[in-house]
């Protein structure tokens, strides 16, 4: 069999010959796109990371993916107009082209919101004092997504032949029964509304919940969670319903913090030395920068093995850094002075008396 003959072979109703054209169309196109794809990551981003506008940025986010994979659907359309169908086939074909072009508009505008978020609308709130938009703005986003995907839907459905207002009563007769099945989300949902607006805490603050048992900084506030990491660093993933119903202790919104301490001397210290662990205390307290003029040194009572002095001092502003730093300053300088004053710290001791018979 010649080529000529190959080349004349019909499948599907199309000529082998039309079959291989269509599909160098889409060939050239899909290289095209990787080429278009290439050059925007590699050439593109370069120029503009060295522009002082942020929108040239944006623009290159857009055009990276999206664009690549517009040329290619492209491609598909071009090619499908060498071959011939029958009109069943050209209106599933031409539908399909409808669907995937609205999901890549889709897909443009829910990077561009991504985009715009990131390259100006967050730099903008870490400028201002207030953490309010620093919270509003993940929600922001993620509205602004979800309604983009959800008119997509109904676009989608529409020029699918379905009846999107009877689709969407129908939803609102059964959004009863998916409420019931969907009380735990609402309710986190509206927890997480209710920490939005009453502000217990904001993003970046330090709380203690559920009695005390978790204390962490609040890295992110979402609708149904929010992100806490905890002193071992471990992430601490909360739904707001709990939080929103919890005792909460806002450590960041403390103005200063308080150190307590019971310092324990052995019985056999001297009054007058007693007097002077007190004013070495005193000093130690005065002379740390941390620290607030705010203290309270008292003889506290007496122990099993040690006379305690009682130490209430606070810091000067409510970070716990501060704090940390306060009792070490204080606390070094306390044994030091103790050293040199030849005043014992009391540790647990037992005498035992015998008496001769």
């Amino acid at each position: 069999m010649s080529l000529s003959n190959i080349f004349s072979l019909v499948y599907f109703g199309n000529p082998l010959i039309l079959w291989i054209y269509a599909l160098i169309i889409v060939i050239v196109f899909v290289i095209f796109s990787r080429i278009t794809l290439y050059f925007s990551k590699n050439v593109l981003t370069k120029l503009t990371s060295k522009t002082k506008n942020d929108f040239d940025d944006i623009l290159v986010d857009l055009i990276e993916e999206p664009f690549a994979f517009l040329l290619t659907v492209i491609g598909f359309l071009v090619a499908y107009q060498v071959l011939v169908f029958d009109s069943t086939i050209n209106d599933f074909f031409y539908n399909a082209i409808k669907l995937l072009i609205m999901l890549d508009v889709s897909w443009f505008v829910i990077r561009f919101i991504d985009s715009f978020f990131e390259r100006i609308i967050k730099p903008i709130t870490s400028k201002t004092k207030t953490k309010l938009d620093d919270q509003l703005v993940p929600w922001l986003k993620k509205s602004m997504k979800i309604t983009v995907m959800f008119l997509a839907i109904i676009i989608i459905l529409d020029n699918m032949g379905i009846d999107v207002m009877a689709l969407l009563a129908g939803l609102g007769i059964g959004g009863i029964a998916f409420a019931f099945a969907a009380q735990k989300t609402i309710a986190d949902a509206f927890g997480g509304i209710s920490i939005l607006f009453s502000r217990p805490f904001v993003i970046g603050d330090t709380i203690k919940f559920s009695n005390g048992a978790y204390t962490g900084t609040v890295e992110e506030i979402n609708l149904r969670y929010t992100k806490i990491r905890d002193l071992d660093k471990q992430l601490v993933i909360v739904p707001n319903s709990i939080l929103s119903g919890e005792i909460i202790t806002n450590v960041t919104g403390a103005l200063k913090k308080k150190v307590v301490w019971t310092i324990g001397v052995t019985y056999d210290t001297p009054n007058k030395k007693i007097e002077l662990a007190k004013k070495i205390i005193e000093k130690a307290i005065k002379n740390c920068e941390y620290c607030d003029s705010d203290f309270t040194i008292a003889l506290e009572g007496f122990g099993e093995s040690s006379i305690n002095i009682l130490v209430v001092f606070f810091t000067k502003r409510g970070v716990w850094k501060d704090m940390v730093l306060a009792r070490d300053e204080v606390g070094f300088e306390i044994k030091k002075e103790f050293e040199k004053a030849k005043i014992e710290f009391a540790f647990p001791t037992q005498t035992i008396y015998t008496k001769k018979c």
